[in-house]
């Protein structure tokens, strides 16, 4: 996540004139005023201040803003929301995310427990990403979109927090602390990024820990790769490849006709998902988040926003809806059989299409909306009803949404 707090850093050198002392406090509330206005408008700068009286320097001021907050709510919260969303609705997905970095060789059914991520120290709650714990190992990840030359300090603040809070007492009273396997996955592509962020620790007696924790970098992979490895978590976050050409507007073609390939790919492989292994809801899913930050990447003017818009919106979403028709018009059929050959037709028919349309496609967005997903304006575009119709609905069969 996209860090955990404000920083704000003042140094003061006051003049020894005794007539200019008020003059220098007078200065510095001013300066702190502005730079905590600074920090709130979310300006990440360094920034330094000196103020003179007669050619005598008496304020020096220096202070930068990170622009995080507790929370983990930043700037970029699109790329944070996307993978809280992985982490705690599919956090089975970050399981071949963990066998690629530590080289484990967890199959995709291993049972794990997903821990709580808030933790609470005597100045405040942190908060990481995800914590899962597999045959007793704790794992910890973070998603960063930004380089922060801070993130080492950040990543032993953080395991720090965990290690101690799954600590035990031993028989002789001396406690066992164990740090996470830990790792930090950048989403954008940054030059010069280190295989590890390292941090050496030296004790007073001597001793000298080096800790570090390994980088993974999601444009690293291509799309095959990211299907063969199954690393299935990256695919939102694809698009980043192009954030440059996109947000320029670029007329090449070249890189244009490599991105639609890569997002028919992606289509063709959620297909035969869908086909082979029966995990509509997990392409439906997936088509929606990589739609949430393709969305927030591609500027509005640019049409290849529509273009990818068709590519992932359209077989994908038209397959799954068959699928549920098809189980809703057994389920008519199988009561038809019931009530009668003729009735059966009618209620196979008609049933199946209702609870194929309404209790698949529609109960799936409602539960997105109630869950903070998706909003009510996007969810009545996709079943192309309008915002009140789609209240009603919700309403109806016990679905709660915020209020506008």
């Amino acid at each position: 996540m996209d860090g955990a707090c404000n920083e704000l850093f003042i140094c003061i050198q006051i003049g020894l004139l005794e007539e200019d002392k008020y003059l220098c406090v007078y200065c510095g509330i001013m300066v702190m005023v502005f730079s905590i206005c600074l920090i709130d408008k979310g300006q990440e700068k360094s920034y330094n201040l000196s103020i003179k009286n007669k050619g005598t320097e008496i304020l020096r001021i220096k202070w930068r803003n990170s622009v995080y907050m507790e929370g983990g709510e930043s700037f970029n919260t699109i790329f944070d929301d996307v993978f809280r969303t992985i982490a705690q609705k599919m956090p089975f997905l970050l399981i071949p995310l963990i066998n690629e970095v530590f080289g484990t060789a967890y199959t995709e059914d291993q049972e794990f427990e997903q821990l709580r991520n808030e933790h609470y120290e005597k100045f405040g709650k942190i908060v990481t990403d995800s914590i899962l714990r597999i045959e007793g190992r704790l794992y910890h990840m973070e998603c960063q979109s930004q380089k922060d030359g801070d993130m080492t300090l950040r990543m032993v603040e953080y395991d720090f927090a965990i290690a101690l809070e799954h600590s035990s007492k031993m028989e002789d009273n001396s406690i066992d602390i164990h740090f996470p396997e830990s790792c930090v996955l950048y989403i954008r592509n940054h030059r010069d990024m280190p295989t590890h962020h390292k941090a050496r620790v030296h004790f007073a007696d001597g001793q000298t820990v080096t800790y570090q924790v390994p980088v993974i970098m999601a444009q690293d992979y291509t799309v095959d790769r990211i299907f063969e490895k199954r690393l299935l978590a990256l695919l939102p976050y694809h698009i980043l490849r192009y954030e440059h050409f996109l947000k320029a507007n670029s007329m090449s073609q070249k890189k244009l006709d490599r991105l639609l390939e890569d997002y028919r790919n992606i289509c063709q492989n959620l297909l035969k998902m869908q086909e082979t292994e029966g995990k509509i809801q997990l392409s439906i899913n997936l088509v929606d988040l990589i739609n949430q930050i393709a969305d927030y990447v591609i500027p509005k003017e640019n049409p290849v926003r529509e273009r990818i818009g068709a590519i992932m919106g359209g077989k994908i979403l038209q397959l799954a809806s068959e699928r549920f028709i098809e189980e809703g018009r057994t389920l008519g059929i199988t009561e038809g059989r019931t009530l009668g050959i003729t009735e059966g037709r009618t209620l196979g028919i008609t049933e199946g299409r209702t609870l194929g349309i309404e209790e698949g496609r529609v109960k799936e967005l409602c539960s997105m909306v109630q869950d903070g997903d998706i909003t009510l304006e996007r969810a009545a575009k996709r079943l192309n009803i309008t915002v009140p119709e789609l209240e009603k609905r919700m309403l109806e069969n016990g679905y709660r949404f915020q209020e506008m």
